[in-house]
């Protein structure tokens, strides 16, 4: 919209041109009857409303609407942002070109900027450049200010725990203590965790540094990682070992060692069952009172020992049998009390040497025999 035009200007004009229709004599007629309404002092009023704002680091959203209050069409003008304020310590940022305005009409803008780092305050002005005077000049600028600079670096916040995990096979642990360590403004950037010691962890507690940076500042906490052993030992094989039938059906001592190969363990290595083991039952698949071949009746032929390492056992088979079996059940405990149950085996050929065949518990001895075996059997219970 161009300047108003004072009435001898307009009339003067008037003269010049010599429109058609209009003689000297109405050259001073009233602005109002010539039709000139946009540009009449006392009608004119553009605004910034609804103006909204944000950022993000350095970059500005803005929104608003730039509104026409007058009754009559305003021709285009210019509204500009700034940052800071419009004077000396502001800094103009742009410019948005506002067309044609009806009277009441509102044109709505949204705009990105760049800002200084430490940005407050962010002002829109209407008609900036001061081409039309208007009724309310006061209601031209609006400017939203923010709680928080723009750009204003909030430092990393390193948050920890204390962990714990159970050891792998090689007795070690993998474990972050991190808690959700962030940056609260992802500024300036990069984030970054960093953890000391990494791990892998050994068995037992370890105190942890974690060290977060956000590119610009650096927060640390502390924590501890423990790490525990919760797998049991592995147990060894059975050892196959094969006893000799004696003329006397004699005792026989057979240790757990004499009768398995080691228990191997993720921390502590091989496992001696002479430390580690303990004999829980020996069980026979002949009755206690079974006829052997070379003592027609033998009794208790299973005796554990009070140590729990060894047991003796009667180195005979039934006559009619298909040779002797004695399973011995076992544990083995590592140093923080996992532990694994296994069983391994003592064998008594049969007659004619053919390798003995298990037929299953008849005879046991010990804890947790099953129902029915510890029994000293009919012709013993004679004796």
């Amino acid at each position: 919209m161009t300047r108003a035009l004072g009435v001898p200007a307009l009339a003067a004009l008037l003269l010049l041109v010599g429109c058609e229709g209009v003689g000297p004599e109405d050259a001073t007629a009233p602005v109002g009857e010539l039709g000139v309404h946009e540009g009449a002092v006392g009608e004119l009023d553009l605004s910034v409303e609804d103006l909204v704002a944000s950022c993000q680091a350095t970059a500005l959203t803005l929104s608003g609407v730039i509104q026409n209050h007058g009754a009559t069409g305003i021709a285009g003008s210019t509204a500009a942002v700034y940052a800071g304020g419009t004077g000396a310590g502001g800094t103009r940022l742009g410019t948005l070109s506002v067309p044609f305005l009806v009277g009441g009409e509102r044109f709505p803008f949204q705009l990105s900027f760049t800002v200084p780092e430490g940005t407050q305050r962010v002002v829109v002005v209407a008609d900036d450049d001061g081409v039309f005077n208007e009724d309310n000049e006061a209601n031209n600028v609006a400017a939203v200010d923010f709680s928080i600079p723009c750009a204003t670096n909030q430092g990393p916040v390193a948050l920890c725990r204390n962990v714990t995990v159970a050891a792998d096979a090689a007795c070690e642990g993998v474990a972050s203590v991190d808690h959700g360590s962030h940056d609260p403004d992802g500024f300036p950037g990069p984030f970054s965790v960093t953890q000391l010691p990494s791990g892998p962890f050994a068995l037992g507690t370890t105190p942890v540094q974690l060290d977060v940076t956000d590119g610009a500042s650096v927060n640390t906490c502390s924590a501890t990682v423990t790490v525990v052993d919760t797998t049991a030992p592995v147990l060894g094989a059975s050892r196959g070992r094969v006893l000799t039938p004696s003329v006397g059906s004699d005792y026989v001592l057979v240790s757990l060692a004499d009768c398995a190969l080691p228990a191997v363990d993720n921390c502590g290595g091989e496992l001696p069952l002479a430390q580690a083991g303990t004999l829980l039952r020996v069980s026979s698949d002949e009755p206690n009172d079974a006829l052997s071949l070379l003592r027609l009746l033998a009794c208790d032929d299973i005796k554990l020992t009070a140590d729990g390492k060894s047991a003796l056992v009667r180195a005979e088979s039934a006559l009619l049998g298909n040779g002797r079996v004695y399973t011995f059940t076992y544990g083995v405990k590592d140093a923080t009390g996992n532990e694994t149950t296994g069983t391994c085996q003592v064998r008594v050929p049969a007659l004619l040497g053919n390798p003995a065949v298990d037929s299953g518990v008849t005879y046991c001895q010990g804890v947790g025999c099953p129902s029915g075996t510890t029994g000293r059997g009919l012709l013993c219970s004679l004796l």
